[in-house]
């Protein structure tokens, strides 16, 4: 099946959503731009009308009292008359100015024309160019009942385009319901869709998140789709899975030994012994226990603060919410791992000489970077309490220097001469000890915790030069 990503989905949404938008905001502005034309048409014709009366005006006053200002006059508006009714019937798109396309319109538009043409300027000119006074009042004459049925033409004319702009302003009214009721159908299926795909999603995974750090590691999610929300329900359900074996493994180990210590109960130094080893178990079982529920909190704002950048529409922020969860999985996950493979490695070692070593070629092994353990005096058999708590404050170190110093050189330096010293030193980037070796940092906290155990100082040095060293000074 074909993988959609969730930006994918959405932009395909909003685009559809805009073009049907789009094109019925287009419909209307083509029928308010008719309404334009028509209602610049119907001025025109009105104001053709008022200059055909004006010429029978000026042509009453010139048959009355001839002059040439007066013809002068009446040719210039018969001028304009001529080129504004032949604006009225072919149109001009700048103002915007055009008839209706209706056949009865267009065909009345072309009879004013002729008229115009045939008797209406002929008429005219007769009587401008006759010499004779009597003449030119009996051309007057005809002319007048000739001026009337046109004028009535004209007002013919303005009633059809009043009657198709009338037909246009129901149309456009329309149109805008329309548009209201697709506004509205779109809104509400644009939140349907959303819920389906995004909201419901993200809630269930809040919601498994929220029972997984309750400890309840038999939830599951449904994976629905083929998205990033879909491959986010996988690999909770694979970090469901391996908790929930985790956690069975461990409680049959210690009730494996739990029984095996009840039997050698005579047996006073196995049975110390036993009882560190199962100590030390319970021990790590709380600290994984509480670095997954570290993780699963973070992934529980991230998913808060993914949903509410969705119902903002933060297109941009969503995926960056994504690939912090994404990320906060994958590291849930490496530090599940990483306890299972130094488990044994901590608890059967109590030469701290011989862990040191075996932690760093593991962690050479894990992560490629160059890795080497210097000596000076004479290492001494430590009790096994001091060996446990020391080698969990080396593989934190180990486990920050993997995550966070970007170093290509890892060492670790015993000074066994006076005081016991244990100095880990990376060429890192560095960190800010004032700011972040604070009790906020959970790892550097336990590992201060670990120290003042087994009564020894623990100290941080670090610089972006320099990188980072931490110092363990055991006590005498």
């Amino acid at each position: 099946m074909i993988k959609r990503r969730i930006r994918d989905k959405i932009i395909g949404l909003l685009l559809l959503y805009f073009l049907v938008a789009l094109l019925a905001i287009g419909a209307t502005l083509a029928a308010s731009w008719r309404l334009e034309g028509g209602a610049a048409a119907i001025n025109d014709a009105g104001r053709e009308r008022m200059r055909s009366y004006r010429i029978a005006y000026l042509l009453e006053r010139h048959v009355q009292a001839p002059s040439v200002e007066l013809q002068q006059d009446i040719q210039q508006e018969m001028s304009a008359f001529e080129l504004s009714l032949l604006e009225i019937a072919k149109g001009n798109p700048q103002r915007p100015l055009f008839l209706p396309k209706n056949i009865e319109l267009r065909s009345r538009m072309a009879h004013l024309n002729r008229s115009w043409q045939a008797s209406i300027k002929p008429q005219i000119i007769k009587i401008l160019n006759s010499s004779n006074a009597a003449d030119q009042q009996i051309a007057l004459n005809n002319y007048r009942p000739m001026l009337e049925q046109y004028v009535i033409g004209i007002n013919t004319l303005v009633s059809l385009i009043e009657r198709s702009n009338a037909k246009a302003t129901l149309y456009l009214r329309s149109l805008q319901i329309v548009l209201m009721l697709l506004a509205l159908l779109g809104t509400v299926l644009l939140v349907y869709l959303f819920m389906r795909m995004v909201v419901r999603p993200v809630t269930q995974l809040r919601e498994g998140m929220q029972r997984m750090t309750a400890a309840d590691f038999a939830v599951r999610l449904p994976v629905n789709s083929q998205d990033e929300l879909g491959e986010l329900a996988l690999g909770f359900n694979r970090m469901a899975d391996e908790l929930q074996d985790l956690y069975l493994t461990l409680e049959q180990r210690v009730e494996e030994k739990t029984r095996s210590i009840e039997a050698k109960n005579r047996e006073l130094a196995t049975l110390d012994r036993e009882m560190v080893v199962s100590e030390q178990r319970n021990l790590l079982a709380q600290e994984l226990h509480d670095s997954i529920a570290q993780s699963l909190a973070f992934l529980n704002i991230q998913v808060q603060l993914l949903q509410e950048d969705f119902k903002q529409a933060r297109h941009q922020e969503v995926e960056q919410g994504l690939l912090k969860i994404r990320e906060g999985v994958q590291e849930s996950y490496d530090d599940v791992r990483e306890l299972l493979v130094h488990f044994r490695t901590r608890m059967h070692c109590t030469d701290l000489l011989t862990a040191i070593s075996a932690a760093l070629e593991k962690f050479t092994e894990q992560t490629g970077i160059k890795s080497e353990c210097n000596v000076s005096g004479q290492v001494s058999m430590l009790p096994a309490e001091q060996v446990l708590q020391i080698m969990h404050i080396v593989q934190e170190a180990l486990s920050n220097v993997r995550k966070h110093a970007q170093a290509s050189l890892l060492s670790v330096e015993l000074d066994c001469t006076e005081h016991g010293k244990i100095r880990i030193r990376d060429n890192g980037i560095g960190f800010d000890v004032r700011r972040d070796a604070g009790d906020s940092h959970v790892g550097l906290r336990i590992m201060r915790e670990r120290a003042q155990r087994i009564g020894a100082q623990l100290t941080f040095e670090s610089s972006a030069a320099n990188g980072t060293c931490i110092c363990l000074m055991l006590p005498k």
